[in-house]
C-alpha cells in the first residue's frame, strides 16, 4: 500500500466516524494503524489512534445500550452452548459466554458477531470446578492466552438486564478494566518505545476500548515522529 493510499484509508475512516458508522470506521482505521505500524509511519499511527478510541467507545457503548447476558454458560458438563442461538436471541448487547473448560462457544460467537455486523460483545469465558468443588467462570484475555485468567464466582458476576443501563454497563466495565489491567501495567513498565507500544497494541487485543492504551499510543508514536 503506497502512502497515498494509507491517508486515503484514514480519510475514509474518519468520514465513517463521523456518520456514525462505528463498525466501519473501527474496521477501517485497523486496517490503517496495521499498515501504518508495518511501515512504521509513526506520524499516521499518532494522528490513528485516537479516532480509533473514540470508534471503539462508541461500539461499547452502543452494545452496552443493548441486552445484558454475563451467565451464559452451562449449569453442568453434559450441557452444551449454541453461539448461533444464542445470538438470535440477543442480536445487541453485552454477554459472557461459556463452554465446559472451554472458551470454543465465545470464539464462535465472536465470529459470528463480526460477520454478521451487530453491535454484540462477548468474554472470552468457560466454566469448571474449583478445587473445593464450586463452579467458577474463568475468562481469558485472548483466544490463545496461556497465563493468568480472571477467575470469578458465578455471584461475582453482575445481574442480567434487559436493557443496560448506567449499572450494568458500570459492571461489565469493571471486569473489562480486570482484563486488561496487567497489560497495561506490563506496557507501562517497559522502557523502549518500541517494545511499550507493542505492548500496548496487545493490550488493544485484550480490550479493543481500553482508552488509556490507545492514549499512550498516540503519544508514544507523536515523540517517535518528532524524531524521525
Amino acid at each position: 500500500m503506497s502512502e497515498t493510499e494509507l491517508q486515503n484509508m484514514c480519510e475514509l475512516g474518519q468520514t465513517e466516524l463521523m456518520e456514525t458508522r462505528y463498525l466501519d470506521a473501527a474496521d477501517t482505521l485497523g486496517k490503517a494503524e496495521q499498515q501504518a505500524w508495518e511501515t512504521g509511519s509513526f506520524d499516521t499511527l499518532a494522528r490513528l489512534y485516537l479516532p480509533m478510541q473514540e470508534a471503539h467507545r462508541q461500539i461499547r457503548q452502543r452494545c452496552g445500550e443493548g441486552a445484558v447476558r454475563l451467565h451464559m454458560f452451562p449449569s453442568n458438563p453434559t450441557d452444551s452452548m449454541n453461539p448461533l442461538q444464542i445470538l438470535q436471541a440477543t442480536p445487541h448487547g453485552q454477554l459472557l459466554v461459556g463452554g465446559w473448560e472451554t472458551i470454543r462457544p465465545a470464539v464462535e460467537l465472536r465470529r459470528l458477531v463480526k460477520q454478521q455486523r451487530l453491535y454484540v460483545e462477548t468474554f472470552l469465558g468457560s466454566v469448571q470446578t474449583s478445587e473445593d468443588g464450586q463452579r467458577v467462570v474463568k475468562i481469558l484475555p485472548l483466544e490463545d492466552w496461556q497465563g493468568t485468567c480472571l477467575v470469578l464466582k458465578p455471584e461475582e458476576i453482575p445481574v442480567d438486564a434487559a436493557k443496560g443501563n448506567a449499572e450494568t454497563f458500570a459492571g461489565v466495565m469493571a471486569i473489562w478494566e480486570r482484563l486488561h489491567r496487567p497489560f497495561l501495567s506490563a506496557a507501562e513498565k517497559e522502557p523502549d518505545p518500541i517494545r511499550r507500544m507493542q505492548a500496548y497494541r496487545l493490550t488493544l487485543r485484550v480490550d479493543r476500548a481500553c482508552e488509556l492504551a490507545h492514549q499512550y499510543l498516540a503519544e508514544i508514536a507523536r515523540r517517535l515522529a518528532r524524531t524521525k
